[in-house]
């Protein structure tokens, strides 16, 4: 009996003390673990978010320039799109179909969409967010082929994280226009 006893006495303070030190220990790895997986996962969101923003204004982009037969494009922050006049038997490209351009400072810059106006004013929707650059139009034009409208945009929620940038760009035919 006295046996049973001594092999039930429990545990010393010493014992419970270092136990209690190695289990916070763990745990506050654990906690930094979840923590910084958490942070990850939200700032991958945001950035996935963003891409898709861009993919999405570069689809309605890309709609607009081909239905448009001329395209002026004004230091490269905006490009104003024409479309025929159905009304004129001529083949008059003068209708303003809608205008695109960027706004912003830095190194962060919204695209923005206009339709049916030549300007991009506080009424322009707003259509992608954190471009790095304002300057990201051009026409490009060859002989005996459609003019084209060229794109290029890097969208980066952190510019300073030069590995987080997503570039598209592209060089949309004008279809309605004709060739040089």
């Amino acid at each position: 009996m006295r046996r049973l006893r001594r092999c039930e006495r429990g545990i010393t303070l010493a014992e419970l003390l270092v136990s209690m030190s190695i289990m916070g220990f763990v745990m506050g790895a654990v906690v930094v673990l979840f923590t910084s997986g958490s942070t990850a996962e939200a700032q991958l969101n945001l950035r996935f978010q963003a891409q898709s923003e861009a993919r999405i204004a570069l689809e309605v982009l890309r709609r607009d320039v081909h239905n448009a037969c001329s395209a002026t494009v004004t230091g490269g922050t905006q490009v104003t799109l024409y479309t025929i006049d159905s009304a004129l038997v001529a083949y008059p490209c003068t209708v303003v179909g809608s205008t695109w351009c960027t706004s912003g400072t830095g190194t962060r810059f919204t695209l923005h969409r206009n339709a049916g106006a030549a300007t991009c004013s506080g009424s322009a929707q707003a259509r992608a967010d954190y471009i790095t650059a304002g300057s990201v139009f051009s026409v490009l034009t060859a002989a005996g082929e459609l003019p084209k409208v060229a794109i290029d945009i890097t969208v980066n929620r952190e510019p300073a994280i030069t590995r987080f940038g997503y570039r598209l760009d592209d060089a949309i035919a004008l279809r309605n226009a004709r060739r040089l």
